[in-house]
């Protein structure tokens, strides 16, 4: 089993030199895992470190069909191995035939769509990099195969950290959104208004919504009857219910989503009611604004919390002494915080600091 491991790890670390787009390394990472540990189907898909969301995932035609349901059963009730559960794992990887000694069947996720689908055990796994999650995998294998086992697990837990790391440093620019012709898809100067049902059918849409979901649809490579996954992700989250008082939780319904060429779309999703009682969605997608930005660039230049803040307050346009003074600090603290900041962000000004957010990737 060592032996495995540093043999796929190797192989691995040669991919990350090789393939750019994180779309095409979790494509390639599934590969490399079928041939020492068969499965029957996938799902590697790409987290939104704040909010635990979805931000595309690489499928197969087995994992698709069930895709939506899934998303359903993730963020609505409790069941084994939710993907929250795992992130605050000691093992952040677990079979569900293990995990529920040998029962499957105690589990509504498998009842109700794995094992109709034909499907007896489901492995997943959750890549965390400096604590913050980047990916979330799942393998699944069909009633004929035996059931994943511990060696398989440890297996997966041992190459998480490796793919996580790589996750999290990887740029999205080369993994461009294409029409039919193969040209890149732009991104809309306006943003994109439309309302979906429960059950994520279009009802309506204003005219930037159709550019939206196509470019969202090219950059996961799915068909255009097929809702994008970080708008179902946002969708799944304004319906379930908040764990603290059971209200919506919709403060949690919102995704920020890498783009090509540098940018980020932030979508957000809110529950609303009809007239006639019926519950429907509102989905908001736009080029992410600075506050939607600022979580994922301090996750990737490695800002700390208090770091964090002092940019924030920086961004928002408060003087040094309006900031230390609102962070309960003295300014040469908080010089020292945004010297800091800039070291790892390689600006050298707070005006190059907020081009970050403003120009660069909004």
């Amino acid at each position: 089993m060592d032996q495995t491991i540093i043999r796929l790890s190797g192989r691995l670390h040669r991919l990350a030199d090789k393939l750019p787009s994180p779309r095409a390394y979790r494509s390639a990472c599934l590969s490399i895992l079928s041939e020492v540990m068969p499965f029957d189907g996938a799902c590697f898909t790409g987290v939104d470190g704040n909010t635990g969301l979805s931000t595309g995932s690489v499928t197969d035609d087995a994992v698709e069909a069930i895709h939506p349901r899934l998303f359903e059963y993730e963020y609505r009730g409790e069941d084994f191995n939710r993907y929250d559960q795992l992130a605050a794992a000691e093992v952040p990887a677990a079979a569900l035939h293990l995990a529920s000694n040998r029962q499957p069947e105690r589990s509504a996720r498998f009842r109700d769509i794995l094992s109709p689908a034909g499907f007896g055990d489901e492995l997943r796994a959750v890549l965390t990099a400096r604590g913050r999650r980047c990916g979330h995998l799942t393998l699944l294998r069909r009633s004929k195969r035996p059931p994943f086992t511990e060696d398989d697990v440890r297996l997966v837990a041992a190459l998480l950290p490796q793919m996580a790391a790589y996750l999290r440093q990887a740029s999205f620019s080369a993994d461009e959104a294409e029409n039919e012709a193969g040209q890149p898809l732009p991104l809309p100067h306006e943003a994109g208004v439309f309302v979906l049902s429960e059950r994520l059918q279009l009802l309506a849409a204003n005219a930037a919504a159709e550019g939206w979901l196509a470019a969202l649809r090219g950059a996961e490579r799915i068909g255009p009857d097929i809702m994008p996954r970080p708008v179902r992700a946002v969708c799944a989250r304004a319906l379930s219910p908040s764990p603290q008082d059971g209200s919506s939780a919709e403060y949690a319904a919102r995704v920020c989503v890498p783009a090509p060429g540098g940018y980020y779309i932030g979508i957000r999703a809110s529950r609303m009611k009809s007239t006639d009682g019926e519950i429907q969605l509102a989905v908001t997608v736009e080029r992410a604004r600075p506050a939607d930005i600022l979580p994922v660039l301090a996750e990737n230049f490695g800002l700390t919390e208090r770091e964090r803040e002092v940019v924030d307050r920086i961004v928002q346009g408060l003087s040094g002494k309006e900031a230390a003074l609102s962070l309960h600090m003295s300014e040469y603290t908080l010089q020292d915080h945004l010297k800091s900041a800039f070291r790892k962000t390689g600006t050298k000004s707070r005006r190059e600091l907020v081009w970050q957010l403003y120009s660069r990737f909004s």
